[in-house]
């Protein structure tokens, strides 16, 4: 017993950063606060003392994120996280995030796929892989698609919280000029997508084809997309190529979001 108590303490300080994890719980803490903090107050917080922290928010002030008041000597975050945070744009981090899991996506199933966001009232084609050599259906990157007419579109508002989707649903003549029928079925139809792994459906926008898309990236937030193939649906085993295709965007999607850092 004691030598499986030693090997866990060994492999935990082998991993750790008491160090780092202090700087962090500062950051982290001041975060939280919407005023100003003493060194004691930070130490209390955090339950260290104050001898612990010292350091560490010398480090942090000659760094730039925090920043003492002239009159008091607290601490309080300076922008310099904002600024980090910004230096990369949501469009920029999903598609570096999706370039090789979609060029990789294309190549195996012999589809082209594309990953889709929502952009202002519209649903924005952001990007596109078409295989080499194969005859397959495109979109066209740049595209600029009604939502209510798209997989991907009803997919991501499904994720919202419901009070952010009947704002936006509102603000969209495709909802507003339905009957009041009509719109209560697509309200239900989003709650039920809400915790779903992706959307299998009828294109609202070609007969004759199929989309099938899953999301990307973290819902509701500027990071977030949904990755899909579109089909024609009437082919022969177009049944088991479906269930190829949604395996294959799963695993994709997975892909990306460790890309984007968001771990399943």
């Amino acid at each position: 017993m004691k030598e499986d108590t030693r090997k866990a303490a060994s492999e935990a300080g082998r991993y750790g950063a008491p160090a780092l994890d202090k700087g962090l719980d500062i950051l982290e803490h001041l975060s939280q606060e919407r005023l100003p903090l003493s060194q004691l107050e930070i130490a209390r917080a955090l339950a260290r003392t104050p001898g612990e922290i010292y350091r560490m928010l010398m480090c942090l002030e000659e760094r730039g994120y925090v920043i003492r008041d002239e009159g008091t000597g607290k601490f309080r975050l300076t922008l310099r996280l904002y600024e980090m945070g910004h230096r990369q744009n949501a469009t920029t981090l999903l598609r570096r995030a999706a370039r090789l899991p979609m060029e990789a996506l294309a190549e195996e199933v012999g589809q082209a796929c594309h990953l889709s966001v929502l952009s202002g009232r519209m649903l924005l084609v952001m990007m596109e892989r078409i295989p080499l050599c194969k005859v397959c259906l495109a979109v066209g990157e740049g595209s600029r698609i009604p939502v209510l007419r798209t997989t991907s579109g009803r997919l991501l508002m499904a994720k919202w919280p419901e009070e952010e989707t009947l704002e936006f649903l509102d603000q969209l003549e495709d909802f507003t000029s339905l009957s009041k029928a009509k719109r209560e079925k697509l309200l239900g139809e989003l709650s039920e997508l809400r915790g779903a792994s992706h959307l299998h459906a009828p294109s609202g926008m070609t007969e004759g084809v199929a989309d099938i898309a899953v999301p990307v990236g973290e819902p509701g937030s500027e990071v977030a997309g949904a990755l899909v193939i579109s089909y024609l649906s009437g082919t022969r085993h177009a049944e088991q190529l479906a269930r190829k295709y949604l395996d294959a965007l799963l695993q994709s999607a997975t892909e990306m979001n460790r890309n984007l850092g968001i771990l399943a």
